[in-house]
């Protein structure tokens, strides 16, 4: 008889998932949800913040020796004495936030993470899978909260700022902030803390169960209080002033999801016309800055990396090459800020993952009468 050692390895993988979630079951409590005594467990603060013909309404939860537990992808909780807290707890279903807190993954199987204590309040800036990453999420989804809750407490009053996550550039971009490296922590290491205080605020632009829409609308505060924040530290080092964005260290490039099929015809047409290419990983946080705020046109593929057009100037030319199946995220937020865009739309050769995602191949005359 053959054994099929894929299911055996399998089923001693659940056997110790379910070891390891009774062990930390029996150490810290079962989580439960009591919709009846909410109301005491928080204290909840709300901002309204200017958008373009209307004032948006955001909350600020203070939670007193609380809990937070994280999967760092989908789920994070707010607990305090084993009760799940519903309004700053989330649950993240198809990049959506589930409104139902009885779907929190802390409900089924605990909090099988080793709690860290923290002396002092915590700001939470999770804001799911995005965020750990993603440049894009990092600067929409994460920066903002700290524009809603400077409106109600002072940041320095601030101990900790628990973080999706804290590579380099992370860290640079939180410095220029002034907030220091020890204040920071990331959810890689603290997946579940203990703290004085944990302060979480509702997600920045994420309204509805729309995400498309949502992030097509982007609200003007938002850009407005980043460029306030960020643009006084550009670099004052000589950059390109005509650039085409190079992919070539992109995750979603390398791994075939988004790409130009013929981008050696694109960069040698653009070359030809006294483009530069740049790599914006070669570039610190401060250069990116300055590269994008001096910059008179810059060219490509749609990605996160156009996030930085909200640091141009109203002179500079925005060209955003991308499949016609993509939202116009990066086209709006140029509009909003009133910076010059056009646009050279392809369809896909391939369809996967999501519409932002599949190849393309750029037409160059058509190209040749938007430069």
């Amino acid at each position: 008889m053959k054994v099929n050692k894929s299911n055996i390895k399998k089923f001693f993988q659940s056997i110790f998932k379910i070891f390891f979630y009774t062990m930390f079951k029996l150490l810290y409590g079962k989580i439960i949800f009591d919709k009846k005594i909410q109301s005491q467990l928080y204290e909840e603060k709300n901002v309204f913040l200017e958008d373009k013909n209307s004032k948006l309404k955001y909350s600020i939860f203070f939670s007193s020796n609380s809990r937070l537990y994280t999967d760092r992808i989908h789920d994070t909780a707010i607990i305090k004495n084993n009760l799940i807290i519903d309004k700053p707890s989330f649950q993240l279903r198809d990049n959506v936030r589930d409104e139902d807190v009885t779907k929190n993954i802390v409900l089924k199987h605990g909090t099988p993470y080793i709690i860290r204590s923290l002396n002092g309040t915590t700001l939470s800036l999770l804001t799911g899978g995005g965020g750990n990453d993603n440049f894009f999420h990092w600067i929409f989804d994460v920066f903002p909260r700290l524009g809603i809750v400077e409106k109600k407490i002072n940041l320095d009053e601030i101990n900790f700022f628990l973080c999706p996550n804290l590579n380099k550039w992370q860290l640079e971009t939180l410095d220029l902030l002034g907030i220091k490296k020890s204040q920071c922590l990331s959810s890689v290491k603290y997946r579940h803390i203990k703290s004085d205080q944990i302060i979480v605020t509702t997600h920045p632009w994420q309204v509805s169960k729309n995400v498309t829409k949502d992030i097509e609308n982007i609200p003007i505060w938002i850009s407005e209080w980043l460029k306030k924040k960020f643009l006084l530290h550009k670099s004052h080092k000589d950059l390109p002033k005509k650039f085409y964005i190079d992919r070539s260290d992109s995750k979603s490039n390398l791994k075939n999801f988004r790409y130009i099929t013929n981008e050696n015809e694109v960069k040698s047409f653009l070359k030809n016309r006294g483009f530069e290419f740049v790599r914006l990983s070669d570039l610190s946080f401060r250069e990116e800055l300055k590269i994008f705020n001096d910059a008179e046109t810059v060219v490509g593929l749609q990605g996160a990396g156009l996030t930085n057009l909200i640091w141009s100037n109203n002179k500079t030319n925005i060209i955003e090459l991308r499949s016609n199946l993509t939202n116009k995220l990066y086209e709006n937020l140029a509009n909003d800020n009133k910076i010059n865009f056009r646009k050279l739309e392809s369809t896909p050769k391939d369809h996967v993952i999501a519409d932002h995602y599949g190849s393309i191949e750029v037409d160059i005359k058509e190209l040749e009468k938007i430069i």
